[in-house]
């Protein structure tokens, strides 16, 4: 490994490991090598704690990267393709291929007028001031009194990319002109800070006396956290703020709860909270990971909610994703891969301003600077870094699915994860059900599910994992009943047990799970869909299958009282009938197959082609079948059909 690569890994993962340094989101890294030929630096969207020998870097060709900014050209473009340029000159910079596919960091052209060793962080002692209105002036008196001969540079805001590269290289030679040396620490305003060394021991050392001065006028007075919050108040709470959304843009959000840490009890105490807010977004982090400041709903209500966010987007805003409710905590709207970066940036913002009141004020981004971040190509692939979930037609709708371990269920929760919604797969065979939601992770990794071990015919045990289910997302938007059992057998012969354990299933577990779902649905209040997996043979009756047929037909029959009576929530019930899936099903088990052929009179390996044979067309159905007539109905394009039977089954009940 390079010299200056090792240099690299070691300087990155010493400072991303340090929550002192790095929270959220995040910085980035530079080492040149001897012959300052090259420069190594941080790959946008790579945590630095994660870089590796394998990953997380570029290596540039430095004299590349200097000409980007003495190039007159690039003067005359205007912004968005300015930008676009620059990006595409910097990967043209790119003279390796271990991490061809990642981009290097867009700040590469500071970190090539700097020192050998370049580490740009944004830590909350450093926000502290480069974003407080007399911040510079603090810093100056903090460094004076130090005794550090070398004072850092003070940089003013400027635009990201490019306008800032070229102002700060101008600052940097006068600097240079000034002192005989290039700055050692560079304070940007509204951004962070860059430290410049010689090597990686000096740069280090930078840092942490830095911090620590900054640190050293920092602090938070003890504040009692209030009173121990219900799981019900939280669940609430949660489902107020998806529905304000969902009124106030459409979208379908999962939502997660951060409990009252020491800041956002302090916070919450203060009178002038309100106002610290409401001076608007203070860094790039905060405008692209959630979407500027945190809201304060004040009453709890979703129209009380939807009603300040729509008032915001009519401003030209984006619709807040952190939600700071007082007395009990912070609710973000967002995946759970990325609620937990959004929270410290959230957090962090929180004790920034409590220390920025101090200097003289907030020092927020003005609304010309967040619509320049938000619209520069480079926030825009950052954006779509920090995105969950593959998009789809059910993108961030949450469901459930029962005897998602094997057969039809385990299809159809695999169906509705590639269609984008988030999917809890409920089975009683929890190892069953941790292995198909691993099986669409390898397909999938940015998917989000979850595993819920229950009996549908235990209402307790359904009801603790709807909980579990609330308490990762924040709401539901769908449910599937498919866990399912088929005694077979002639009547003559029907064991009343098993007839019981498949009315106790069947329908028995299809409606204690529907009970429960249209609770939450109806205190949700944005609709919801309910699926039931009947059969051909809740239809038309099939022999031998007295059970089967019973609790088939009574599904359907369920769905259609159930369509009645929650269609004023806007909630839509229907029904499925597949035919014979073979794929991955526990009912057509070698005992069942030979109990199909003795049925028939044919061999047990005719059974499966006979069965195709009586369909119209003549084709086998697979699981993904039933799932995309199940991802139909829960989408927006079947929003006007309830209490309707959808039959998947090639043609067979046709033509029998």
């Amino acid at each position: 490994m390079d010299k200056a690569l090792a240099e690299l890994i070691k300087i990155s993962k010493i400072t991303g490991s340090n929550p002192a340094f790095v929270r959220g989101g995040g910085g980035n890294t530079s080492v040149k090598t001897d012959d300052v030929r090259y420069m190594y630096i941080k790959a946008s969207g790579t945590a630095l704690k994660d870089m590796s020998e394998f990953r997380g870097w570029r290596r540039l060709e430095l004299e590349s990267v200097r000409n980007i900014l003495t190039d007159t050209v690039l003067t005359k473009l205007d912004v968005n393709s300015r930008e676009k340029e620059v990006v595409n000159r910097l990967q043209l910079a790119c003279d390796d291929d271990v991490s061809a596919d990642a981009r290097p960091s867009v700040e590469a052209h500071l970190h090539a007028m700097l020192d050998k060793v370049v580490i740009h962080l944004h830590p909350v002692a450093i926000a502290a001031y480069v974003n407080a209105k007399n911040g510079r002036k603090q810093i100056e008196k903090l460094f004076e009194k130090s005794g550090i001969a070398k004072p850092p540079l003070w940089v003013p805001y400027f635009d990201p990319g490019f306008t800032l590269g070229k102002k700060v290289s101008k600052l940097v030679s006068d600097y240079q002109k000034q002192y005989g040396c290039k700055p050692e620490i560079l304070f940007l305003e509204k951004h962070g800070i860059f430290i410049s060394a010689k090597n990686t021991k000096t740069a280090l050392s930078l840092v942490n006396m830095t911090i620590e001065l900054c640190s050293s006028l920092l602090s938070l007075p003890e504040t009692s956290r209030g009173k121990q919050i219900s799981v019900e108040e939280i669940t609430n709470v949660k489902l107020a703020i998806r529905k304000a959304i969902f009124d106030a843009s459409g979208k379908y959000v999962p939502v997660s709860f951060f409990p009252p840490e020491k800041t956002t009890a302090c916070f919450w105490a203060r009178k002038d909270a309100s106002r610290l807010l409401a001076a608007g977004a203070l860094s790039p982090d905060e405008l692209v990971y959630a979407n500027g400041q945190a809201m304060i709903p004040g009453k709890i209500g979703p129209g009380l909610i939807s009603g300040k966010i729509k008032n915001q987007i009519s401003k030209g805003e984006k619709s807040p994703i952190a939600f700071l409710v007082k007395g009990i905590g912070l609710f973000i709207a967002s995946d759970t891969k990325t609620a937990p970066v959004i929270n410290d940036i959230v957090t962090d913002s929180l004790v920034i301003r409590m220390y920025a009141s101090r200097f003289g004020g907030v020092l927020a981004l003005t609304k010309r600077e967040r619509d320049f971040v938000n619209n520069w190509e480079s926030e825009v692939f950052r954006r779509k870094q920090s995105g969950g979930t593959t998009d789809g037609l059910l993108q961030n709708r949450i469901a459930i699915v029962t005897g998602a371990g094997s057969g039809l269920g385990r299809s159809i929760a695999i169906g509705l994860v590639r269609a984008g919604a988030m999917v809890g797969f409920l089975d009683i065979d929890e190892n069953a059900a941790k292995q198909a939601s691993e099986s669409i992770l390898k397909e999938l990794p940015q998917a989000q599910v979850i595993v819920l071990k229950s009996s549908v015919t235990s209402e307790s045990e359904v009801e603790k994992a709807y909980e579990t289910l609330l308490n990762k997302w924040g709401g539901l938007d769908i449910l599937v009943n498919a866990a399912g059992i088929a005694p077979a057998g002639p009547l003559a012969e029907l064991d009343v047990n098993k007839w019981r354990l498949a009315l106790e299933i069947n329908l028995t577990g299809y409606c204690i799970m529907a009970k429960v779902a249209a609770k939450i649905m109806i205190k949700q209040g944005i609709g919801g869909s309910i699926i039931n997996l009947s059969s051909k043979s809740g239809l038309g009756a099939s022999k031998n299958n007295t059970a089967y047929n019973a609790t088939k037909a009574g599904e359907i029959h369920m769905a259609r009282g159930w369509a009645l009576e929650l269609g004023q929530y806007g909630i839509r019930v229907n029904s499925v009938c597949p035919g014979n899936v073979f794929e991955g099903s526990k009912i057509w088990n070698p005992e069942y197959i030979k109990i199909c052929a003795s049925k028939y009179g044919i061999k047990p390996e005719e059974v499966i082609p006979y069965y195709i044979n009586q369909t119209s067309l003549k084709r086998e159905i697979k699981g993904q079948d039933i799932a995309d007539s199940i991802v139909f109905l829960c989408s927006d394009m079947a929003r006007t059909i309830t209490g309707q039977t959808l039959v998947a089954d090639s043609g067979q009940v046709m033509v029998r």
